[in-house]
């Protein structure tokens, strides 16, 4: 009981310490701002080059809350300034944005405040996005073929014996931001897509069932459009929610491809055999594609300076070319005669929904004109 009543006593001694000295930091943040409007800037510099102010520790000892951080730096960024010490005013400038990188400046900050920004990049060089997400599979059908004239095939009708063509990926792309909401994004795409076909090759009498999987590495290149990208709420605050639509294409590569079910029922019952399913080993698949795409989606600003995004999103992807190889539409005797299918000439095109989350990257330092 002794242990746990002297825990409690530290637990209070430390939590009253530590608001203390928060509270002794706002109110020398305080009057450091209340120096600078009577126009005492020498009193602000000297404080900070004084290492036992209690201005500088709570800056160096990051007691500062990141608001007071921010008014802080931009405090004696404003005082060097009127100093005439641009160099200073410089170095105070780049601790602003390593603490705020894309610091918005208000009504009231000085002309001399705008110039010197005007001199640095606050955008950021490089984003990195992941994301990941469901896709429906919706095989667009070229021309038919079946092993008997009179057969069938339904696409992902049900959820019963043909399934529901459900399949996932997941992407990492770099994005640059180009002007006025304006961005463009390249990176890697994985993707597995799946379609289910239930197939009668006589009525009421032989069907089938073919459920063929496929992996491929996606080199997506796409354009997006954000509204509100650079508007700001009444506050002058970056609104944060950015719908946005986007167009792009991709080349496809084909990793894999095989039935991971083909089955005949009716008559006298057939299952495809270990060592047909392969498609991409038979090369009955094409081995690359080229796809566009387009969709729309909102992100949503986080973090602590709301330069990062959650992104929600729906995607339609449309394959241009045959994913079938017809030359070789007929190799797998196993397939077309045994279970009695044979695929048709289609183009793989899915519908998704996905989330992701994009990280900005920055190193704050002036442009090239101004090194």
């Amino acid at each position: 009981m002794k242990k746990h009543l002297i825990a409690v006593g530290l637990s209070i001694c430390t939590f009253w310490v530590a608001a203390q000295s928060s509270s002794q930091c706002a109110r020398s943040l305080t009057q450091a701002e209340l120096a600078f409007e009577q126009g005492r800037l020498a009193d602000i510099i000297n404080g900070y080059n004084n290492e036992n102010s209690g201005f500088t520790r709570c800056l160096e000892q990051g007691v500062f809350t990141i608001d007071e951080e921010i008014r802080a730096y931009k405090l004696l960024t404003k005082a060097y300034l009127f100093q005439d010490d641009e160099q200073k005013a410089e170095e105070m400038f780049i601790e602003l944005l390593k603490v705020d990188k894309e610091h918005q400046l208000a009504a009231e900050d000085p002309a001399e405040l705008y110039l010197l920004k005007d001199k640095f990049q606050t955008e950021p060089i490089l984003r990195v996005a992941v994301r990941g997400g469901f896709n429906k599979t919706l095989p667009k059908v070229i021309q038919n073929f079946n092993t008997f004239q009179s057969g069938s095939k339904r696409y992902n009708e049900n959820g019963n014996d043909t399934g529901l063509g459900v399949g996932f990926w997941v992407e990492a792309l770099a994005e640059r931001h180009i002007t006025k909401g304006i961005e463009v994004g390249t990176g890697l795409q994985y993707r597995i897509t799946t379609y289910e076909i239930e197939g009668e090759m006589i009525a009421n009498d032989l069907n089938y069932v073919a459920k063929n999987t496929s992996s491929m590495l996606r080199v997506p290149l796409m354009v997006r459009y954000s509204l509100n990208y650079e508007n700001k709420d009444s506050d002058g605050k970056r609104i944060g929610f950015l719908p946005y639509i986007f167009i792009g294409g991709s080349f496809d590569l084909t990793l894999s491809a095989k039935y991971v079910d083909a089955r005949r029922t009716g008559g006298t019952a057939y299952t495809l055999p270990a060592g047909s399913d392969d498609l991409k080993s038979e090369d009955q698949v094409s081995s690359s594609n080229i796809s566009i795409m387009g969709g729309l989606g909102t992100r949503f600003r986080v973090g602590r300076a709301k330069v990062d995004f959650f992104s929600i999103e729906l995607r339609y992807d449309n394959s241009l070319l045959n994913y079938i190889n017809p030359d070789n539409r007929w190799a797998n005797e196993d397939l077309n005669y045994g279970v009695g299918h044979v695929e048709d000439d289609l183009t793989i095109n899915t519908l998704s929904i996905s989330a992701g989350y994009t990280r900005s990257l920055y190193i704050p330092r002036k442009r090239k004109q101004y090194r």
